[in-house]
């Protein structure tokens, strides 16, 4: 016998000895991964989609978007997996974009949309160019370039950027990661070709035949294939292309021949005025104010930026050995610099948080093996998690690495209550509690993956990390912990019996005062012992009264927490019974205005604090690089060289500053442009930026000519424009006929005016800021006169465009620097303005008429552009509500009640909510919170075997709320991601405890039948007390490095203070409600009356 236990023991230890190795050797595999995982600062927002882009020039918003877009858009709106697909059709453009389901695979839907694009083509007008696909996520069009370089040279700007496209874009175009490559800085040279309208009208040329022409001399098509027998040999495939006919390497007009009306041809050359010239710059873009040749690179979203930064840095080494003489490549950006000084600050403070954690545990056990014990169990979970992270692709950012910073405190806590329990009974029974209180915590998180996506895409790494970190730790916590514990040899530490103390005095007589130093110390040590008697009574005596009072208890928390009555309507809808009751009570004006105010406030409780001084104040945040920028705005009619000569005043002010890192300027347009302005490292928390933002706006109101708006450093901006606010009253209308659908904006538009004080309603395409002084000319067709002379709106269109068309596309032609543009001009159209317009004669049909005659001049607004969703044209009214703006919405809310009854079906109109909260409008992540709740009760009945008990753990949710509800109002912090974060962390970590008193309690009634509950509790209370204490001090004391610093950063300082905020809070209510929600009344008096 004695053998056989021998033999067990052995095997036993065997096994332990093969479970550490096997722990160790899977994470060692996780660290060889560490360095695959991508690492970027803020989290990707990979919707898979993609955009489809093409040109129609000299075409007006409208004709574009009937002629081209509306049949593309129907075309691509069959491919498979398409979540929502939206147009918007401008004055020579149109763009198709294209939203796919998260399961959908967009290479398929690519290859679909490219068919689709090849077979539509033929069948769209003349002038459209060929459409083309740009592969993105909707956060991908706006993402900026994560490195920027200048390459200089002493060559003209167009060589250079060609040297740089066929030499260095090539080459880092085969760099993984990289997006996209950008070129700017050079103007491309065009061909102008200048008619006579005059002259064309006398020979019979129009302006598509010279198209045609041109067309049919420089166009390069393929055609298709074609497969030809070939006798022996079998089938072959002949490709079939149209080329041109003479491989020239520039414009040549005098080979071009255009068929006149008489059916004789002409040579080009003797109808147009050729000339080679740089194309009219549309925009501008300088960093630091230099002109060169800048090349910027995006990075894709999956991709390791700090790898990929030194990768392109490599290239670019090996690529400056290459370069011709006088070349120069410069490093001009390198958003690197700050991820790598953003994430070092991530990983210190996760380093702070493990050693104090770690401290803590020394400090509390003062065992080293304890702490051996915590470290190596601590480490083999991260690192057998970093598998999982690379198998699901989790990316390493600002959200990830703030789970596996909460995680940490989370994994310490199942090895503190594990370890615990095996060195106390010696077996694993503590698994199931430990189970337990880890899946309630998992269950808590998975409702992330189910939030709307703006919030999901943020949160879900940080959902992730956790599940997989917590889902590991109970593998460590059930098989490697109590393996290393029986290897490293740790015991439980024995506690001195008071009965035999080991403390041996030998008395001396001489010493009096001394001995009675001794005795008083004795005497503190032996009552020090006896304060868990103490405190025992005590709390018994505590959970008694609790118990007597309990309806007052359980009130006290309700109003604690607050009840919603300030979130009533003030009206209820419809005409039943209950509608009627509630508008003639809490509907009145007297109890909105005497007892609604008091009730609020007796009643909301905490809840009524968070939502209304906290929550309705709260926005979306990111921690991103100190960045100050500047617009500037010229009145409609402005010049591009007028904007840019105003951007360059301030390009020249801000070139002064050694502080200053780079400024990039770019001036978009004649009227819009915009400086960014990055600070060196040394410079960026100082206060420079700030003083720097004051002397601009100083300089901006100096230099005058246009609206400065500076902004930027989490602070309230500047802005000198007196441009009228567009409104703040939205309303979004969609319909399937555009023209139906603007004549009923119109109708909301005079059902809006016919209020004393609304003054203005705009109608666009979308929703703008600023009200727009945007004016162009339009032509109010006499309709009755254009029937009864047999002339429609296409006809007087052809008419009148080869008189005043201007830089039509006709063509491109290949040369020795790249592809130029051919562009078609009237001359007529510089000599002549509106007035020659409307009283100069033109010819259509044979006869001459005047424009005059025919229609009426008139100057206003009209949408520039046509934008639809999901196939629906949708148009925007805006408005201001002069007045309160509770009153506003309330009118429109009535207005628009009473226009969608007249309104037809396929029609709708419904207000939008300027909101900048980023939990949105719905606020459906709150009600998913229930989920999580329910989650938690059924995990809980199960182990526990009861639904009452399970009642009692959900309670201690609600009073941890109440600790995030103060801890946000009394510190006044914005409520963002980390907020909610805090809020979905706490369902599950502050129900452990609950979870581990319970289920000790439990265990006691069985092994104690004849103990009362009473007694029960108290002893499953001291049992646990310590290793709950643990759990949440070390989760604490882990939160507080994120509290540390100048400023409250975002995310990171919300998680933490509501954490923290709310585990205190838990600690009160497992102390104060969780007794009184398990016990029933008689057995606490049953129990006093057996004491007495």
């Amino acid at each position: 016998m004695q053998n056989l236990d021998s033999e067990i023991k052995k095997s036993s230890k065997a096994s332990a000895f093969t479970l550490i190795v096997a722990f160790i050797c899977v994470a060692l595999v996780g660290l060889a991964l560490v360095p695959l995982l991508p690492v970027k600062l803020n989290p990707s927002r990979t919707l898979p989609g993609f955009s489809v882009g093409f040109s129609m020039s000299g075409t007006s918003a409208r004709v574009v978007e009937m002629t081209a877009t509306s049949k593309l858009e129907a075309m691509l709106a069959r491919i498979k997996g398409i979540r929502s697909i939206s147009s918007t059709s401008g004055n020579g453009w149109g763009r198709i974009n294209v939203s796919l389901d998260k399961h959908a695979d967009a290479s398929v839907a690519r290859f679909e949309a490219s068919t689709i694009i090849r077979q539509t083509w033929p069948e769209l007008p003349d002038g459209v160019s060929y459409p083309y696909i740009q592969m993105h996520s909707p956060e991908q069009q706006s993402q900026g370039p994560f490195m920027s370089f200048t390459i200089n040279a002493p060559a003209t700007p167009i060589l250079i950027q060609q040297y740089a496209e066929e030499h260095i874009k090539t080459r880092l175009a085969q760099l993984p990661g990289i997006y996209k490559i950008n070129l700017s800085g050079a103007t491309p040279m065009e061909w102008r070709l200048e008619y006579d309208s005059e002259q064309l009208r006398t020979l019979g040329v129009s302006t598509d035949d010279i198209r045609q022409a041109v067309g049919l001399h420089y166009q390069k098509e393929f055609l298709g294939t074609y497969d030809a027998e070939q006798g022996a040999s079998g089938r072959q495939w002949i490709r079939l292309a149209l080329v041109p006919e003479h491989d020239s390497r520039e414009f040549d007009a005098s080979r071009i021949q255009v068929k006149m009306k008489d059916g004789r041809m002409i040579g080009l050359d003797e109808l147009v005025k050729v000339s080679r010239v740089e194309q009219q710059p549309q925009s501008y873009y300088r960093i630091n104010g230099l002109n060169s040749i800048y090349l910027s690179i995006v990075a894709e979203e999956t991709a390791n930026q700090l790898a990929l930064s030194k990768e392109v840095k490599a290239y670019m080494d090996d690529i400056q050995l290459l370069l011709p003489a006088g070349y120069e490549i410069h490093t001009s950006y390198d958003a690197t610099e700050f991820i790598k000084d953003e994430l070092s600050k991530i990983y210190l403070r996760t380093g702070v948080t493990v050693a104090i954690l770690l401290l803590f545990v020394l400090l509390i056990t003062f065992s080293p093996k304890y702490l051996f014990l915590i470290v190596v169990s601590l480490s083999v979970n991260i690192a057998i998690a970093v598998i999982l992270y690379y198998a699901f692709r989790l990316e390493m950012q600002l959200y990830s690495l703030a789970g596996i910073t909460v995680s940490l405190n989370l994994v310490i806590d199942n090895t503190i209550v594990m370890s615990d329990h095996y060195l106390r009974r010696g077996n694993r029974k503590a698994f199931m509690s430990v189970l337990a209180a880890t899946l309630t915590t998992m269950g808590a998180l998975v409702i992330i993956f189910f939030l709307d996506e703006k919030i999901r895409l943020n949160l879900q790494d940080f959902a992730a990390v956790v599940i997989i970190n917590l889902g590991v730790s109970l593998l460590v916590a059930l098989f490697f912990v109590p393996s290393l514990i029986d290897k490293i040899g740790l015991k439980r530490r024995k506690r001195i019996s008071p009965s035999k103390p080991k403390l041996k005095l030998k008395l001396k007589p001489k010493s009096g005062q001394r001995i009675g130093n001794v005795r008083f110390f004795v005497w503190v040590r032996l009552k020090m012992r006896r304060f868990p008697v103490y405190f025992s009574r005590f709390y018994r005596w505590l959970i008694r009264i609790l118990c007597r009072w309990r309806v007052a208890v359980c009130i006290l928390l309700l109003l604690g927490f607050g009840l919603p009555v300030f979130l009533l309507p003030e009206k209820m809808k419809g005409e039943d019974k209950w509608a009627e009751i509630y508008n003639k009570t809490l509907g009145t004006s007297t109890y909105k205005e005497k007892v609604k105010p008091v009730v609020d406030k007796a009643v909301g409780g905490s809840l009524r604090l968070f939502i209304q001084k906290v929550y309705e104040g709260s926005y979306f945040s990111r921690n991103e690089e100190v960045v100050l920028h500047a617009n500037a705005n010229l009145p409609n009619g402005s010049t591009l060289e007028q904007m840019n000569t105003l951007i360059k005043r301030m390009e020249t002010y801000l070139s002064g500053f050694k502080e200053i890192k780079q400024f990039q300027a770019s001036v978009e347009s004649a009227r819009r442009a915009s400086i960014h302005i990055y600070f060196t490292k040394e410079h960026q928390r100082s206060g420079f930026p700030y003083t720097l933002k004051a002397n601009m706006i100083s300089k901006a109101l100096q230099l005058g000519g246009g609206d400065w708006s500076i902004y930027g450093l989490q602070d309230q901006g500047f802005s000198n424009s007196v441009r009228e606010n567009a409104g703040s009253f939205r309303v979004k209308m969609y319909g399937y006929n555009y023209d139906e659908l603007y004549a009923w904006a119109e109708n909301l538009k005079e059902k809006l005016l016919s209020h004393r004080r609304i003054r203005e309603v705009t109608i666009g395409s979308d929703f703008s800021w600023w009200k727009d002084d945007y004016m162009e000319f339009y032509f109010d067709l006499n309709k009755r006169r254009m029937a009864e002379e047999g002339i429609g709106a296409g006809g007087l269109f052809s008419a009148i465009r080869p008189i005043y068309g201007r830089n039509m596309e006709i063509g491109s032609v290949l040369t020795e620097e790249g592809t130029e543009k051919i562009k078609l001009s009237s001359r007529q159209s510089e000599e002549r303005d509106v007035w020659a317009m409307q009283y100069y004669p033109f010819q259509s049909g044979g006869k001459k008429y005047k424009m005059s005659e025919l229609a009426v001049v008139e100057k206003g607004q009209m949408p520039q552009e046509v934008a639809k969703e999901n196939q629906q044209y949708r148009l925007c009214l805006q408005y201001e509500y002069i007045g309160s703006s509770e009153q506003g919405h309330k009118l429109l809310k009535k207005d628009l009640e009473e226009f969608s009854e007249i309104l037809p079906m396929g029609y709708t109109a419904k207000s939008e909510d300027n909101n900048w909260s980023w939990g949105g409008k719905d606020n459906k992540q709150y009600r998913l919170l229930l989920i999580v709740i329910a989650i938690i009760f059924f995990i809980t009945s199960i182990l526990f075997n009861s639904l009452k008990q399970p009642l009692a753990i959900i309670f201690v949710i609600p009073v941890s709320y109440i600790g995030v509800f103060l801890t946000f109002y009394w510190f006044k912090l914005n409520f963002d991601q980390g907020g909610f974060a805090s809020f979905v962390l706490l369902c599950g970590i502050t129900v452990n405890a609950s979870i581990y008193i319970l289920n000790e309690y439990n265990a006691i009634r069985k092994r104690f039948p004849r103990l009362s509950p009473l007694r029960a509790y108290v002893k499953a209370w001291n049992t646990k007390v310590i290793p709950i204490f643990l759990t949440v001090a070390s989760t604490i004391l882990g939160f507080i490095p994120f509290m540390v610093g100048a400023e409250k950063e975002g995310f990171w300082f919300p998680l933490a203070a509501g954490t923290i905020g709310g585990l205190i809070m838990s600690v009160i209510g497992v102390f104060i409600f969780l007794p009184v929600l398990t016990l029933k009344k008689k057995h606490c008096f049953a129990a006093s009356k057996a004491m007495l």
